[in-house]
């Protein structure tokens, strides 16, 4: 068993947003990682176990973690089951669960049959019901045999989707989308940083800032989202931290993250100006809001990226990252995260 190495499965939703999550939240923590492998839906990583705990609470694209038991080539899967079955009885556990994945059929590991026999072969008892789950997760020709810690379930958001809050506008995001901007933010539940959303609308990632345990903030031109925003919060026994402002004129200084989902489709239009000059006096008015070494999340069209780069030039920030984002039809969102320097 290797006592510091941790895999996550990761949700299967995005290519690059899971892994950035789970680095962020590392990062926000101030909690060390030394990446070992990075494979399609599975990270395996050395860390702590504050980490796991951290993911548990703030995670939206893991699925699953635990300690890695044993780590190969998907063809010594075998080999590996038993030396992980040695393990498992080492610490006294001779039931478990199993749940045996092979991702994307990208490997030539053992079938779900084999691996049951053996585990069996190995004197380690299957059964239904089980708090020690096992899981065998191939991807990408390696394999992985480890003993689930987590599991994070999209049932658990269910209660907070936007069908389900008090109000409802359009362009409201749902909490796992949120989440990902409120954590790819850094806003960090140790250090007491606070939060800031300049487009807050309904309180989608006040919500999910709420619910990881940050201090937050929001505000919105539009007062109608305010008074919405308000009523959400206080509809699942969050403070209503929001007022009305303009995102060019941000009445909040030396925040310690922001994250945002600005104005950018039909159902998003900006009050009275021009999207182009919107992204500009925005990143204007964030440069002076954020601390330096802060962190500035906020997706905008992809059909404005050449307006945010030019912006950019201009202003203290670093490109860190840029995640593409699929929405709907035509409208591909790019999630920019960006570093105060």
């Amino acid at each position: 068993m290797f006592a510091d190495l941790t895999y996550i499965y990761l949700s299967g939703a995005h290519k690059t947003l899971p892994k950035a999550e789970v680095l962020a939240i590392a990062e926000a923590e101030e909690i060390a990682v030394k990446v070992l492998l990075d494979l399609d839906q599975l990270l395996v990583l050395f860390s702590s176990s504050e980490l796991v705990e951290l993911i548990k609470l703030r995670s939206a694209y893991s699925r699953r973690v635990g300690t890695v038991l044993w780590l190969g080539h998907s063809k010594d899967l075998p080999d590996g089951i038993r030396e992980a079955a040695d393990a498992l009885r080492h610490v006294g556990i001779n039931y478990i669960k199993m749940e045996y994945r092979d991702l994307r059929s990208l490997s030539e590991g053992p079938k779900y049959d084999d691996v049951v026999d053996e585990l069996s072969g190995a004197g380690i008892k299957l059964v239904k019901d089980c708090g020690n789950v096992v899981d065998i997760i191939v991807s990408q020709g390696v394999a992985v045999v480890g003993l689930r810690r987590y599991e994070i379930k999209v049932k658990d958001f269910l209660s907070r989707w936007t069908s389900e809050r008090p109000v409802y506008m359009p362009g409201a995001l749902n909490p796992d989308i949120s989440r990902i901007f409120v954590n790819l933010s850094r806003a960090s539940i140790k250090k007491r940083t606070t939060y800031y959303d300049p487009f807050c609308g309904t309180g989608s990632f006040l919500l999910e800032a709420c619910y990881m345990g940050l201090r937050y903030v929001g505000s919105d031109i539009d007062e109608r989202y305010v008074a919405g925003a308000s009523k959400n919060l206080i509809g699942y026994g969050c403070e209503p931290e929001v007022f009305v402002a303009d995102a060019c004129r941000m009445p909040v200084r030396e925040v310690g993250a922001i994250g945002t989902d600005m104005p950018y489709g039909r159902q998003t239009k900006p009050h009275g100006i021009d999207i182009r000059r919107l992204i500009t006096c925005f990143l204007e008015n964030a440069e002076s809001a954020l601390r330096r070494g802060s962190y500035l999340v906020f997706a905008q069209d992809s059909r404005f990226e050449d307006e945010v780069h030019r912006a950019l030039d201009r202003l203290n920030f670093k490109l860190v990252e840029v995640h593409r984002n699929w929405v709907h039809g035509s409208l591909t969102r790019n999630i920019y995260v960006l570093r105060r320097t």
